[in-house]
């Protein structure tokens, strides 16, 4: 077993930091913990601006013209187009249709096709996003920020901007998706996750963390590669929380089993949905609305104190047929223990990253 040989090399020392970052630091820390190794080793906030604002171009719809070369796009006009309908809502909505949009895209009221877009909302911008509101604050916290909320917040508006320039990229029909995302549901995160009972219920009960990837840009031909924003949710079902329930969401959805042994590493085993391509609803109302076609996606993930060491994932989409991740914390290069990712099928694309590099360097098709 790949990923369990890994996990070998991981030096035996670090410990989880459950409480406070330092002796003089009061505050407790619930999802960032400053640990040297895996996904924690990468998380800063230029890490998740870039892993959450570009993570739509894992999807094969948005390999146009520009493909992933992301230096190469015209954000200006991009985001002009977007502040055009922001900075109107009401009429947008109107033009849309209340009951239209509060129904599709802010009521849970179904799962079909036609109305399923809060399904995102509610987990990836509600639940993600707050997560990282309140990890970003505890990074810039411990690392002696003044005034951390503030800084979190800065990083927050950038993301999510950065996100729904590059969902939208031009387009000029109408759209209300990105209304519900910045207006409604990414502040609405960012409130629950500034209270510390409902960090709590979600970091001890439920073990939520950031699992994404490491992004790298392609030397061949300048594409950003292995990008993506990912969460891990593990429940408890023993009472020595040995066993858990799990799941790994993102633009995929997958669940499965975790195994924890006594000094924090853990196995886990999942498989699910991947989000192929967005099409659009067939309607005849006014607006544009799309809606995700899936493809089955599995994959075997090895963390240690609930951050991720490796992980191997296998889908039946041509672009992610494999793809392996290997974090900082495994592999030690003199001083330096970076990260490595392989993925594709027939034409592959490997990358290095290094801690608290925003960005890695790649080369492959």
């Amino acid at each position: 077993m790949l990923l369990l040989q890994l996990v070998s090399f991981v030096q035996a020392g670090d410990e989880q930091n459950h409480g406070t970052a330092s002796a003089g630091d009061t505050n407790q820390y619930f999802f960032y913990r400053a640990l040297p190794y895996g996904t924690q080793a990468n998380y800063n906030p230029m890490n998740v601006i870039i892993n959450g604002g570009y993570g739509i171009l894992q999807i094969r719809d948005y390999t146009d013209e520009y493909d992933r070369k992301i230096f190469t796009y015209p954000y200006g006009a991009w985001g002009r187009n977007v502040w055009e309908t922001l900075r109107h809502p009401m009429h947008t909505i109107s033009e849309f249709g209340w009951w239209r949009f509060i129904s599709t895209e802010v009521l849970p009221l179904t799962i079909r096709e036609r109305g399923n877009q809060w399904v995102p909302n509610y987990f990836l911008h509600t639940i993600g996003g707050g997560m990282h509101f309140r990890a970003t604050e505890e990074w810039f916290r411990y690392h002696g920020f003044k005034a951390p909320r503030i800084w979190s917040i800065g990083t927050m508006v950038a993301y999510h901007a950065l996100s729904e320039i590059i969902e939208n990229r031009g387009n000029e029909e109408l759209v209300v998706d990105h209304l519900a995302d910045l207006l409604i549901f990414d502040p609405l995160g960012m409130l629950l996750f500034s209270n510390d009972k409902v960090c709590r219920f979600f970091s001890e009960k439920l073990n939520l963390a950031e699992w994404s990837m490491q992004p790298v840009i392609n030397m061949k031909n300048g594409n950003l590669e292995n990008m993506g924003q990912f969460y891990v949710a593990k429940y408890p079902l023993t009472k020595e929380r040995n066993w858990h329930l799990m799941t790994h969401f993102g633009l995929h959805g997958m669940f499965g089993l975790t195994h924890r042994w006594i000094d924090g590493q853990a196995l886990s085993i999942a498989g699910g949905f991947l989000v192929e391509e967005l099409i659009r609803v067939a309607e005849e109302d006014t607006g544009r609305v799309l809606t995700a076609v899936l493809t089955w996606r599995a994959g075997v993930f090895y963390d240690r104190n609930n951050s991720l060491l490796a992980s191997l994932m296998v889908a039946t989409a041509p672009e992610y047929r494999l793809r392996l991740n290997v974090y900082p914390g495994v592999f030690r290069i003199g001083p330096f223990s970076p990260g490595f990712f392989i993925s594709g099928s027939k034409e592959w694309v490997f990358g290095m990253t290094l801690r608290y590099t925003p960005l890695g360097a790649g080369w492959g098709e």
